[in-house]
C-alpha cells in the first residue's frame, strides 16, 4: 500500500490485517516513519542489519498530483555516523534524532547513541544541534515531543530495565530534570518508542517479551491515570520484534516497523505496517 492510499482508508474508517507501506519498504532495514500534520513531509530510517550504517531519509509530496517522491538521505548525512530514529514535529520545522556523531568539541563519534534536533530551513535542515542535558553515556532511542515534553528511551543507570522511557520539559533555556515516566510503563523489561495519539488520550510503545521479542502495547488515559498497557492483538503483533509506533493523524490507525519474515528481505529486516487499531 502507498502512503496516499494508506491516508485514503484510514480516513474512510477501513478495518483490515495489516499492510506493507510498500512506499517506504526496501529490502533493507525500514522503521521510524514519521509524516508531519500536513502529510507534506516525511522521514523514515534505513540501515543494515542489526541497524549498522543507519541513516535519515526525506520524502516530499507533490501538491500537484499528490504522490511522494523517492526518499532521499537527509541533508546533513555524514557517512562517517549514524542518524536514526528520526521524528517530525507535526507542523514539519524540527527534526529529533539519534546519533553517533561526535559532540561539539570531540572529533570522535560515540559507540552509542545521543539525542539531537535539526530545524527545517529555506535550504534543508540545519546543523544539527546536540541536546546534551538529555543525552547520557549510555544509549538513548526514540525521541519525541509531545507538548513541551520530551519522551524518549534510554539504557542510563538507575532504570527499572534494559531500556526505560524518561521525559524531560524543553524549553527556551534548555531542557528540565530528566525523569523516568511515571505511570505503567517501565518494568524490568525493556521498553522505548513511546508515542502518543493527536490527542494525547492514547500512547503505544513497546516491551521486550521472552525470546528476544518486541511487542507493541497500547494504553488509554482514564479519569484515574493511565490504563494498564495491553498487548496488540497478535495479528498486528506479527513479527518477531515490532517496534516504532506512531498514530495516523486521526488515531484510527497505526504505523509501525516490522521483522516479519518475507521473501526477497534477508530474516531479521524490518518493513513499515500499517494497520487499523482495534
Amino acid at each position: 500500500m502507498s502512503i496516499l492510499a494508506l491516508v485514503i482508508a484510514v480516513a474512510a474508517g477501513q478495518a483490515a490485517a495489516p499492510e506493507l507501506v510498500t512506499s517506504v519498504s526496501s529490502p533493507m532495514n525500514d522503521y521510524n516513519l514519521s509524516i508531519d500534520e500536513a502529510q507534506r513531509t516525511l522521514v523514515v530510517a534505513r540501515s543494515g542489519a542489526e541497524f549498522r550504517n543507519a541513516r535519515i531519509l526525506v520524502a516530499t509530496r507533490d501538491s500537484a498530483t499528490g504522490a511522494w517522491g523517492e526518499p532521499q538521505p537527509i541533508s546533513f548525512t555524514d557517512p562517517r555516523w549514524s542518524d536514526s530514529d528520526p521524528w517530525l514535529t507535526p507542523d514539519g520545522r524540527t527534526l529529533y534524532f539519534i546519533s553517533t556523531r561526535p559532540a561539539p568539541g570531540r572529533e570522535e563519534g560515540r559507540a552509542d547513541y545521543d539525542i539531537w534536533r535539526s530545524a527545517r530551513t529555506a535550504d534543508g535542515w540545519s546543523v544539527p544541534e546536540h541536546l546534551s542535558d538529555v543525552s547520557s553515556p549510555a544509549q538513548e532511542l526514540g525521541p519525541e515531543l509531545h507538548g513541551g515534553i520530551l519522551y524518549f528511551s534510554s539504557a542510563r543507570r538507575g532504570g527499572r530495565g534494559g531500556l526505560d522511557i524518561y521525559t524531560a520539559a524543553l524549553g527556551p533555556a534548555g531542557a528540565g530534570p530528566v525523569q523516568p515516566l511515571d505511570g505503567p510503563f517501565n518494568t524490568a523489561a525493556s521498553e522505548s518508542d513511546f508515542t502518543l495519539s493527536g490527542d494525547g488520550r492514547t500512547a503505544a510503545f513497546w516491551r521486550s517479551a521472552e525470546g528476544g521479542r518486541g511487542i507493541i502495547h497500547i494504553t488509554r488515559r482514564t479519569p484515574e491515570g493511565w490504563s494498564e498497557p495491553e498487548p496488540l492483538p497478535a495479528s498486528l503483533n506479527h513479527g518477531p520484534f515490532n517496534f516504532t509506533p506512531s498514530f495516523t493523524r486521526n488515531g484510527r490507525g497505526l504505523l509501525y516497523a516490522s521483522t516479519l519474515e518475507r521473501e526477497g528481505q534477508e530474516a531479521g529486516l524490518a518493513d513499515i505496517y500499517w494497520a487499523r487499531l482495534p
